[in-house]
Formats: structure tokens, sequence, C-alpha cells
């Protein structure tokens, strides 16, 4: 496995979202999209959580993106109580498996407007503006979600108004290391609990410090024990095609009925796995 600190992340701007959904019992179509200015505040908040997680983290992630805008409308909506609407991987699944098919990105950012809040022409979402702690083919995913037009300054950096606009990116890709850290068995904060800690919501820099104490295990208890994540979580990465010397896609993941088909099976795989170690024929020459 790749256990650096390097990671890969894909970021894809969605266009257009263009949806049919049901509001208060009746079905509603909610046709928007990016503006250009959107498009600009997409750019400039990605360069700059990648600089943020680096300064943060005090050097423990390091971010490397592609970024892409992509033409074709969000067509599908997943929707439950706690989150109100959002698009999970599987709305886009046509459109994100064109790029990690190709195996080497280890987070999934989607940007995409979500309403018009001077016009009331707004998808109901509830509470944070973005949403994160999903996953699709074991890569983490989270939502960017731009409720409203050019005068809103949450992704707008503004000496007087926001200097951490970052500050979504940062939160729910931290709810994927949350998660992972959990899954790995590692004891942590819950990264929303910021307040039992006494950290509160600053101006101009939102819960940045909170962050940066999150990452690095400083956040001080009552008994004088630091918590926070633990810094092996910044190198349990997804695993990639990349990570295997040899791989063989599977023909079917159909499971075997008896011992006969069982025994079939394994010996097929071994054949696969030899194959894949001899080198092709080349001019007579092996």
């Amino acid at each position: 496995m790749d256990l650096s600190n390097d990671w890969k992340f894909l970021c894809l701007l969605f266009d257009t979202t263009d949806v049919n959904i049901n509001v208060n019992g009746q079905n509603k179509n909610y046709k928007l999209s990016l503006s250009i200015s959107d498009v600009q505040d997409m750019k400039d908040c990605i360069k700059r959580f990648k600089d943020s997680m680096y300064e943060l983290s005090k050097g423990k992630i390091n971010v490397n993106y592609d970024l892409f805008e992509v033409t074709e409308p969000i067509n599908s909506m997943s929707y439950d109580e706690e989150n109100g609407y959002y698009v999970s991987p599987y709305d886009v699944r046509n459109v994100i498996d064109k790029y990690i098919n190709e195996g080497k990105y280890d987070h999934i950012f989607i940007a995409f407007r979500t309403g018009i809040i001077y016009s009331k022409d707004e998808i109901p979402v509830n509470d944070w503006i973005g949403l994160g702690g999903m996953e699709y083919r074991n890569i983490g995913f989270s939502n960017i979600r731009l409720p409203n037009e050019d005068g809103n300054y949450i992704y707008k950096y503004d000496n007087r108004i926001n200097k951490f606009p970052e500050e979504v990116y940062v939160h729910e890709f931290l709810h994927t290391l949350e998660r992972n850290a959990e899954e790995y068995g590692y004891e942590r904060p819950e990264l929303h609990s910021y307040n039992k800690y006494g950290y509160v919501n600053q101006n101009l820099y939102g819960l940045r410090q909170w962050y940066a104490d999150y990452m690095n295990k400083e956040i001080n208890t009552s008994n004088g024990i630091y918590v926070g994540l633990p810094s092996e979580i910044f190198s349990k990465k997804p695993s990639k095609t990349s990570d295997f010397a040899y791989s063989t896609e599977l023909d079917d993941l159909a499971e075997p009925q008896n011992i006969i088909e069982e025994i079939e099976a394994f010996f097929k795989n071994i054949g696969n796995t030899f194959k894949a170690l001899i080198p092709a024929k080349n001019n007579n020459k092996i």
C-alpha cells in the first residue's frame, strides 16, 4: 500500500442541477446553474484548501488535486430527514466512474448549486452547507453545496468578512478522516463537539483553530490529556489499483455454491495469478 501522506483529490464542478423533487407534497422541477463567479470561487477555494490542509496539519498531509467542470447535469438527488436533499455518489456515478476508474484518487468533492436565495427558489437542505462522511467504492465523497447568488461570501475571501472561505472543504474532508479513524479503532472526539472543548465559531476565521488542534491531537481535556486525530490516519488512504503489483479484474462476483465450485474457483484464481506473472512474448523472445 501507498503509506505516504500525499492525497490526490478529484474535484468536480457540476455546471447544472436539473432535478424533479417533492416539496411539501408537490413535485417540483429545479434547474439551477453555476455562474462564472461560482466557478472561480470554487477554484480559489480548492487551492486554498490545499494550502490550508498542509498548514493546519503542520505538514501531516499533502494535498494534490484535479479539478474539472462537468457539463452533464445532475438529474437525481437523494433525501433523508437529517440532511434534506443531497447528491449521493450513486446519483452521479455515471460521471464519477469515468474519473475514478483510473485508480488514482483518494477523495472526491463535487460542487453544485442548490438554490438562489433571493428568488426563494431553493432546494431544501438542512443545517450545514456541505455534507461529508460518505464513500463510494472505498473513496471518501463530499458535497459542496452552493445555496445562493454572488451576494453571499461563504466561499469568497474577503479581508473584512471571511478569511477562511475554504472551511467547508476542510470540514467535510475531516468527516472522512473522522470516519476512517473510527473504523481503524482509534479514539477521537467527534468533529462537531467543539463546544464541549471550549472552542467557538469566530468572526473571519470560523472554526479554524478547532480544525488545527483536531488534526494535530492538541485538544486539551479537563484531565490534561490531549485528544484529536492520530497522526497515522493521514497515511491510511483508500486502496487503489496502483497499490498492487499484479491485479486481475474478476469476471463475476458470484459466490461458489458447493465444494466443487470452490475448488474450481481456487485453481482458476491461481492460474490467473501465474498468467499475470509471466511476461508477454515479444518477437519470439520471453
